[in-house]
């Protein structure tokens, strides 16, 4: 959805396979553009995590209120250490885990309020996907990843439906087919006094104990 007086831009599509998808992507992104793009359990909308005008564009195409906040992805330990307070102890098993599993924290960094949702917290996740991976590593800092879906509507792993959803306003999407079927990432609050789990998605209670206290 675009402001009154802004004209939409017809959605480009690339391929997964395609040998130039990581080039499009980084610089469609440092440009200041939104994408569609594979993560490890959902197809993502994606901008630069810092980029106030980008993330304020994905929440107009979603038709959210704004207080939502949009979970951020970062490639690896050390990205995640460089932009959130993380205990020590949690961070080493965190990072070895290859779970998909997001955690609530304080901010080192700051973040738009798009991205926060007006709170001291932000939600983050290593992400697992080569892919997603590939797309962080080129451009060197967190990018969103909220479900790509308009609000209030279910979560879908198929292209056709992103596709049909998103006919204009996103700048590219990439055409992944259909990812494996995905309940999204758990959720743990970790900002609490004691660490509170939000969603279970694809992981288990157990799974989640053991990742937080080993």
């Amino acid at each position: 959805m675009s402001e009154p007086g802004e004209r939409e831009k017809l959605t480009e599509t690339i391929k997964e396979t395609d040998p130039l998808v990581f080039d499009k992507l980084s610089e469609c992104l440092k440009g200041g553009g939104v994408i569609v793009y594979p993560t490890e359990t959902l197809y993502g909308i994606g901008c630069l995590a810092f980029d106030r005008e980008a993330c304020r564009r994905i929440v107009r195409i979603k038709q959210r209120s704004g207080g939502e906040g949009l979970i951020v992805l970062v490639s690896d330990e050390e990205m995640l250490d460089r932009h959130f307070h993380v205990p020590g102890d949690l961070l080493e098993r965190y990072s070895r885990s290859q779970k998909p599993l997001t955690l609530i924290l304080h901010p080192k960094s700051v973040f738009p309020q798009e991205v926060s949702g007006g709170r001291d917290s932000v939600a983050a996740r290593i992400s697992t996907s080569p892919f997603a991976k590939e797309i962080l590593r080129r451009v060197g800092e967190p990018v969103t990843s909220t479900s790509a879906n308009i609000s209030g509507r279910g979560n879908s792993n198929r292209f056709a439906d992103i596709r049909r959803d998103f006919p204009s306003g996103i700048d590219v999407i990439v055409d992944s087919g259909n990812l494996p079927p995905s309940m999204g990432s758990a959720i743990v609050n970790l900002t609490t006094t004691s660490p509170e789990i939000i969603r279970e998605g694809d992981l288990s209670v157990t799974e989640i104990e053991k990742i937080l206290h080993g």
